[in-house]
């Protein structure tokens, strides 16, 4: 990845509240037209990451920067007016309409027009609605409304905190295919938080599980079509664990008997480059998993150093 390619990167990222931290050592690097899928339990801390990236909440410390500049050292206004959000409940004017909402989101930014507005209603499926007083409507029109806001003025950088609250399952979709087509079309590079794994699966090129207000697993094989594998090996004389980093994606845990890691290479690769490295691949264990696994035994394995920490 070239650094022009780079829309957004934090270096050792950390929020604290109180004295307790909320956010610790995040570091990202976000590349130009792609999907990140945020994920983590309540309380991880995705929010807040989400806050800080939009440039709206200090951290305490490192640093964020966005399209080469530093967001809080050397904030440029016009440069933070590029990045689109939708963060906790999207808060619009109840006795306005919804076409008069965005215009008025549009005229803050100093871009008016009447066709900017339709369109961008017509692509959250809300221009039939444009006459609608926002007190009116329902809690999935307000939700489309909060993304076409968070759109309109075709943002580099798009923060989407659940954003598919409050939809069905064809407002799930039309989204879903919304958002993948301004990748397509703008460059956008977006970052969406969800609870919905599958949505995650379908939608992102690249995954990050937080939890704990730290990055536990970051990863850009999370595609639907690609196949993910859990791997299980005994820990024999000489074998060198950290060489299986070579051909793994990521390291699960590293005991005294045995070693878990994911790949998405096939068990019949994995046994070469086992074999390679002196140990028995007859003994490898491998297992298809999916994301939802996946996103389970890593909070499940924080959870035992949680424990074990406070024995």
């Amino acid at each position: 990845m070239t650094e022009r390619n780079v829309t957004l990167r934090t270096e050792q990222l950390g929020v604290s509240i109180k004295g307790k931290p909320i956010l610790q050592d995040i570091n990202l690097q976000l590349e130009r037209g792609r999907i990140y899928g945020l994920l983590g339990p309540n309380g991880a801390g995705k929010t807040t990451l989400l806050k800080v990236l939009l440039g709206i909440f200090p951290p305490s410390a490192g640093s964020v920067w966005f399209e080469g500049s530093n967001l809080y050292e050397q904030p440029d206004a016009k440069l933070i007016e590029t990045i689109g959000s939708i963060i906790e409940y999207p808060g619009f004017y109840d006795n306005l309409t919804l076409h008069e909402n965005i215009e008025l989101h549009l005229r803050y930014l100093h871009q008016q027009g009447t066709k900017e507005v339709d369109d961008v209603l017509r692509k959250v499926g809300l221009y039939e609605h444009r006459h609608k007083l926002f007190s009116q409507t329902s809690l999935g029109m307000k939700q489309r409304l909060g993304i076409a806001r968070a759109i309109a003025h075709s943002p580099r950088l798009l923060l989407l905190d659940e954003p598919t609250n409050g939809l069905d399952p064809y407002g799930i979709k039309e989204v879903r295919e919304m958002l993948m087509q301004e990748v397509i079309r703008n460059g956008t590079t977006i970052v969406i938080s969800s609870h919905m794994l599958s949505e995650i699966n379908l939608m992102a090129d690249d995954l990050i599980i937080m939890n704990q207000g730290k990055i536990i697993f970051e990863s850009a094989f999370v595609k639907n079509t690609q196949e993910m594998h859990l791997y299980r090996l005994p820990v024999t004389s000489g074998l060198q664990v950290e060489a299986i980093m070579d051909f793994a994606s990521h390291m699960l845990s590293q005991g005294p008997e045995y070693v878990e890691f994911i790949s998405v290479l096939p068990l019949t690769e994995v046994r070469h480059y086992v074999t390679g490295l002196g140990a028995n691949a007859q003994k490898l264990e491998g297992y298809r998993l999916s994301l939802e696994d996946l996103y389970l035994k890593l909070l499940a394995k924080e959870y035992r150093y949680e424990s074990a920490a406070a024995q």
